[in-house]
């Protein structure tokens, strides 16, 4: 009888033997990587940049006392652009996606230009000489912005701002009118920081932790200022005006 149970049990246990051994390996549990640290724009950084400027400066006479108007340029284009450099100095904050913060800059340039025009007033030649140079640019702006994901193979995360604020520029501005004959005539000139405000947009891109490339583009308007050429009656007066576009590609370091 044990020898007939025995049996039994051996070709019970013989199909469900060969059924596990034809079943597939069991694959080993894979454990989910840790996610990579989240870059932070949080925090101060400095850096320096290329600029270039437009300006689109021109005169515009206001009055003459003793001096015929005909004789007079009514308006003087002074549309002139150049290149430039500087640096900047700023400071983050982010909550979520959103980043604001503040940055100020000076830029060095030298933009300039400068118009010649004749005239006639009586038995006189007149030639009006007026010119704009702009040697200095700074801002002072806030700017708010989104982090976006990497928008190349090479960008571990980008920030797309606006950005908008108080501007300020060095400009010489000088006119002159000559008498022929007998070679002299009113003449006046002036240098100085004319306020004004930027608006604009651009986008920085992490390359390291560290280190980012920063690009932006501004409209600025400064202040009007008016000169007044004035040689015993005579009277003339001019006022000038600029505004622009200030474009900036840089790198910027964080603490």
């Amino acid at each position: 009888m044990k020898r007939l149970l025995l049996s039994l049990s051996v070709l019970l246990a013989g199909p469900a033997v060969a059924s596990a051994a034809d079943l597939p390996p069991r694959a080993a549990p894979v454990l989910p990587l840790p996610a990579a640290p989240a870059v932070s724009w949080s925090g101060w950084y400095l850096g320096a940049h290329g600029a270039w400027l437009g300006d689109s400066g021109e005169a515009v006479r206001t009055d003459a006392a003793g001096v015929a108007p005909a004789a007079l340029p009514a308006r003087a284009g002074l549309r002139a652009s150049g290149l430039g450099g500087g640096a900047q100095v700023g400071y983050l904050w982010q909550v979520g996606e959103v980043v604001a913060g503040l940055e100020a800059d000076l830029s060095a340039l030298d933009v300039g230009q400068g118009r010649s025009s004749l005239g006639v007033d009586g038995p006189f030649a007149l030639r009006t000489d007026l010119s704009s140079q702009l040697r200095w640019f700074g801002t002072l702006k806030g700017r708010v912005g989104l982090v976006l994901p990497s928008l190349a193979p090479f960008v571990a995360s980008s920030l797309v701002y606006v950005t908008g604020g108080l501007a300020t520029a060095q400009i010489e501005h000088q006119g002159a009118i000559t008498v022929v004959p007998p070679g002299v005539g009113p003449a006046a000139r002036r240098t100085g920081w004319r306020p004004g405000f930027v608006v604009g947009a651009g986008a920085e891109h992490r390359l390291t932790p560290s280190l980012s490339l920063t690009s932006e583009t501004l409209y600025y308007k400064l202040a009007d200022e008016t000169l007044t050429l004035a040689r015993a009656g005579d009277r003339v007066g001019y006022r000038f005006k600029n505004d622009g576009w200030i474009s900036r590609i840089g790198l910027n370091v964080r603490f």
